[in-house]
């Protein structure tokens, strides 16, 4: 009888670790992953140095929204060219946005001078995003957005 004791006493010792160590690496592998380059702007990294073209769609007014994608950063952005100038004292000028889809996180910039800009990098690991853009030519606002990747 004691030798039937311990050996259930062992069984149930060795079945709690099994479930402890299940349980952290499953909470250790939900965790959100972390990328160094998420925020950062594409010209100060080497990001740009693989980066393909996702998606280029003109929308209006001249203007091309841009979704880039660089794999061995796993970073995502926009890009807009060919909008208007910003004007002073005038709404005009051209913005591009990316939006990640599952968590709402987003980064806007606005067209230079020369009608073109990026955004700052997202996390792309794991996630879905899409550009858009707008071209205001200051007579009429043009918009357009990439399929998501």
């Amino acid at each position: 009888m004691y030798g039937l004791r311990r050996k259930a006493a062992i069984a149930l010792s060795l079945a709690a670790v099994a479930s402890v160590t299940t349980l952290g690496a499953t909470s250790a592998s939900a965790a959100p992953t972390v990328n160094k380059y998420a925020g950062l702007e594409v010209g100060a990294t080497s990001c740009g140095d693989d980066a393909v073209t996702i998606e280029r769609k003109p929308f209006g007014g001249g203007a091309d929204i841009w979704l880039r994608y660089s794999p061995s950063c796993r970073t995502i952005w926009a890009h807009v060219s060919g909008a208007a100038a910003p004007r002073p004292g005038d709404s005009a000028g051209g913005t591009a946005l990316i939006y990640r889809e599952q968590d709402g996180a987003a980064d806007r910039c606005n067209a230079g001078q020369d009608g073109s800009c990026s955004t700052a990098m997202l996390n792309d690991a794991g996630y879905t995003s899409h550009a858009s853009g707008t071209n205001d030519t200051g007579y009429t606002i043009y918009r357009g957005t990439t399929r998501s990747y």
